[in-house]
């Protein structure tokens, strides 16, 4: 059994890995905004979080985060507030505390940034690196792609075309689709990230602070999940001109984390097929 602390263990991708880590029997605990705890200003009253029962954290998986891009975009200096203060002060916590392993919650994005948010998770990839060189603190980049599932919100910061189209079939509302839908995704359903978070925590040997990209290693044309769709539903698509600045091609190198022993499970395939009958089951 290990000591972890999660940052973010209420939003969509944190609140999987904390429930995976207390359903495999490891203590748990969690900082999160929506709790009213900051990572900026309140990990180092940690015995006040923990309801003043001790607690020194083995692991901590950092998935605190503001991650719209929108957001980020309108408010970039609270967004590096947010971002990068709060990321440095969780890494100077691990180096204070003797934290084994701090695993970083990045994103795709931070390969070539062209935002504020994929700025921020670069940033915080070269600090993990500098602090697994400087202080001896190891410290793992998970290069997240896009994440999907069967219970992702539409609309929320993670949104992705899937989780916008089932929405729209559960609404029964018009689906569209930008451009020639030739772009193509490296889509990896949660389940798959959460596996990749847990492995890293028990990998025996040291990251140094390397950033992996987390994904399947496959990209898919929209156009292709659009057929998926419209194999399952009866869709009348609604074409519109491509978003401005919108990347035509994501794709990911896998290879890495896979050489380690780590690979995703899902395909897309299933994935969609879980997403489809999970929506289909809310109408009965």
């Amino acid at each position: 059994m290990a000591r972890c602390l999660v940052t973010g263990h209420l939003g969509y991708i944190g609140s999987k890995v904390y429930k995976e880590l207390i359903d495999q029997g490891h203590e748990v605990y969690g900082v999160d905004l929506k709790h009213n705890t900051d990572i900026r200003y309140d990990l180092f009253d940690f015995d006040k979080l923990c309801r003043n029962v001790p607690f020194v954290p083995e692991y901590i998986f950092h998935l605190a985060a503001m991650p719209s891009v929108q957001w980020c975009v309108e408010n970039p200096s609270e967004a590096m507030s947010h971002n990068v203060l709060g990321s440095s002060r969780v890494l100077e916590y691990a180096k204070i505390n003797n934290v084994k392993r701090v695993i970083f919650a990045s994103s795709a994005a931070a390969s070539n940034p062209v935002s504020p948010y994929g700025l921020h998770k670069l940033y915080t990839e070269g600090e993990c690196k500098l602090y697994a060189r400087l202080y001896g603190v190891d410290t793992v980049c998970l290069r997240f792609f896009n994440v999907y599932s069967e219970d992702q919100e539409a609309n929320g910061p993670y949104s992705t075309v899937i989780s916008a189209w089932l929405n729209g079939i559960k609404n029964d509302s018009n689906l569209f689709i930008d451009g020639d839908g030739k772009q193509t995704r490296d889509f990896i359903h949660v389940d798959d990230i959460v596996s990749a978070n847990i492995f890293c925590m028990n990998y025996k040997k040291q990251f140094g602070g390397n950033n992996f990209d987390v994904a399947t290693g496959f990209s898919h044309p929209l156009n292709y999940i659009k057929d998926l769709f419209s194999k399952r539903f009866d869709i009348d698509w609604i074409h519109r001109v491509a978003r401005v600045g919108d990347i035509k091609f994501s794709s990911s190198d896998s290879a890495a984390l896979r050489r380690l022993g780590w690979s995703a499970s899902i395909k897309i395939e299933e994935g969609l097929e879980r997403c489809f009958n999970n929506l289909e089951n809310l109408d009965e």
